[in-house]
């Protein structure tokens, strides 16, 4: 078995299992039978560019996410934010991935769109203007229970 079969297989098959996707259920959604994506996964068979279209289609992937690292060049080359992301998703527990993973599903953009305003104003601030505001946040995210008034005394 080569290394280029053995690695699309295993991300093909790493990707399917994230979202609990059977190998019946990723043949039926892409067209496909389920012993061709059972090869495929076991690095058994090269799928034609169509069929791996079409898997990644199923799993909401791009060819891009499975095809294996060789295929791409230097690393250094790439967005140097992607190796750091990568380190952050290797530091997390299986719990907190799949907690990412249903952020990522679900229609985030309502709230982007009303984050975009206050972090390009967060941007402009100067060095100062961005301590004081620091100060300010540690000061009220800090006040303990004893801190706070209780509402029956007034």
């Amino acid at each position: 078995m080569n290394y280029f079969r053995k690695e699309l297989g295993e991300k093909i098959y790493r990707y399917r299992k994230s979202i609990n996707m059977s190998t019946t259920e990723l043949a039926h959604l892409s067209r496909t039978a389920q012993s061709t994506i059972s090869k495929i996964e076991n690095g058994n068979s090269s799928p034609t560019i169509e069929t791996l279209i079409k898997i990644c289609e199923a799993l909401g992937v791009t060819l891009h996410d499975v095809l294996p690292e060789s295929v791409f060049p230097d690393p250094k080359q790439r967005n140097p934010y992607n190796a750091q992301l990568l380190n952050v998703l290797n530091q997390m527990s299986e719990c907190e991935i799949e907690l990412v993973q249903s952020f990522m599903t679900t229609n985030i953009l309502p709230v982007l769109k009303n984050i975009t305003p206050l972090t390009k104003a967060l941007h402009e601030l100067n060095a100062e203007e961005r301590e004081l505001l620091r100060n300010f946040i540690n000061s009220i995210t800090n006040i303990t229970v004893q801190d706070k008034p209780n509402k029956r005394e007034g």
